[in-house]
């Protein structure tokens, strides 16, 4: 099994008693209602590595090794601030040197937004002609990235493509089709692959790395068994040199993360570390996905539409909720009175994040709870209507970086009408912003705010 360095650190330091002249402030002693973890939470003392080091020794590197190891990447690192670090670090790698333009689809984390705003970056959307197209999903094929990228000329081509996949609904895209057309532009593809850490670990490795991603974030925290924040920044084997480079990459990271990462969040990944080199636990997950499989199919038998298509991540349960007389968050405060609670709902949706930690009594509470809301609702069988809640294309008047640095003011969304948006306006979750900065509020756009009951917005005096 795999060795946990910086977990074997902290526990022979907490062994070892002592006086601790050093931060935190608890001491590893206490109050007495944080001593659960207050000895294992340190600071870089001597021995215990720090994050941002370049060189290859030490326990943090030691343990990036190992993740490195189980990925098959060039470089795994490690970020205690989830994958925001690691979406702002792959940006900043990608355009540095070079023109600060990137192509992205349309469904990114807020995350992308402020790291453009930071490093000045310029953003194409890429909208695509799919019907289904929503807040949260974008259908991009091959042909799509092609039909973009073949209308720049070859000075003005994006300096990378960024792409999101899984996305918040599961829908996951076609990451190797789409890495062989950047390949043909010679054009790096970035993935924030926040919601998949897992499929690396399947049967058929599904994971952008394997797939021909250049670089990807994984938040371990969200599908593994890793504290909160826990997330791998991944270089892949076949990316180019400059992004291969350790020094580089970690100096990058340097200048958008703390200088106070939490140890407690670094022993997780490195304890997670542990359990995904033992095959016991990658049946584990394989067979989970086998049983959430026979669970949609069992939410369907009971009139529910389930979202369960071939490029449906095996992991993630959505619920459409539009035919049910109720909307996605009638739905969330239902479950949450059988004790059930769910990682996401909006008009049309609710979603469910599985993992190994869950069970079958979980997956029998939530069947029963489903069966009863059926009954309170309606009693007729559930049938699925297109109603998704779409992104249409908005006209872009500033960059980012300018909108947001701009004198703004906070206006009623009814009087934003022609207006250029300041702040970017989001949900969260799922953090996707509805409108972003720079970009002219326009009746669709004011719609769709109203329909998740935002009703005022900064905008650019």
């Amino acid at each position: 099994m795999m060795k946990t360095p910086i977990y074997d650190f902290l526990t022979e330091y907490k062994n070892k008693g002592g006086i601790r002249f050093h931060m935190p402030g608890h001491k590893g002693r206490g109050p007495n209602e944080m001593k659960a973890v207050s000895p294992y939470d340190i600071t870089e003392i001597s021995g215990a590595d720090f994050l941002f080091d370049t060189s290859n020794y030490g326990i943090i590197s030691e343990s990036e090794k190992n993740a490195s190891q189980l990925f098959n990447s060039a470089l795994t690192l490690y970020s205690t601030e989830g994958s925001t670090l690691a979406i702002k670090t792959m940006l900043f790698l990608a355009v540095k040197g070079k023109k600060r333009k990137i192509l992205a689809v349309r469904n990114v984390h807020k995350a992308f937004i402020n790291a453009c705003a930071l490093i000045d970056i310029d953003v194409d959307w890429l909208y695509t002609d799919k019907a289904l197209n929503s807040v949260c999903t974008i259908k991009l094929t091959s042909t799509d990235l092609e039909k973009a990228l073949s209308a720049y000329k070859k000075d003005e081509l994006p300096s990378a493509v960024y792409i999101t996949t899984p996305d918040y609904l599961g829908n996951m895209l076609d990451v190797k089709s789409l890495s062989d057309v950047c390949k043909k532009y010679d054009i790096p593809l970035l993935v924030d692959n926040a919601h998949g850490a897992y499929l690396n670990f399947l049967t058929d490795n599904l994971h952008p790395l394997s797939q021909g991603a250049d670089m990807c974030c994984d938040s371990a925290h969200k599908t593994l068994p890793c504290l909160t924040g826990g997330a791998y920044l991944h270089i892949s084997n076949k990316a180019k040199d400059e992004f291969k480079n350790k020094a580089a990459v970690k100096e990058a990271m340097q200048i958008f993360a703390t200088t106070s990462p939490s140890y407690l969040i670094l022993e997780s990944l490195d304890l997670c570390n542990r359990l995904l080199s033992d095959n016991k636990y990658i049946d584990r997950i394989n067979k989970l996905c086998k049983r959430v499989k026979k669970l949609k199919a069992e939410i369907k038998s009971i009139g529910y539409y389930v979202i369960d298509k071939p490029n449906t991540e095996p992991l993630k349960l959505v619920l459409l909720t539009n035919a049910l007389n109720i909307n996605g968050k009638e739905l969330l405060c239902l479950l949450e009175k059988h004790n059930i609670f769910c990682e996401y709902a909006d008009e049309s949706a609710i979603v469910l994040m599985i993992s190994t930690e869950n069970n079958e009594n979980d997956f029998n509470a939530f069947l029963y709870a489903l069966k009863d809301i059926k009954k309170e609702v309606n009693n007729q069988s559930c049938f699925f209507k297109d109603d998704y809640i779409t992104i249409w294309p908005a006209e872009k008047k500033m960059s980012i970086r300018d909108a947001l640095f701009s004198k703004s003011e906070t206006i009623s969304i009814e009087k934003a009408l022609g207006r250029i948006c300041a702040s970017s306006v989001s949900i969260c979750p799922p953090c996707i912003p509805l409108v972003i900065s720079g970009e002219v509020f326009d009746r669709n756009t004011i719609n769709l705010l109203k329909r998740y009951s935002i009703f005022s917005v900064n905008v650019v005096q």
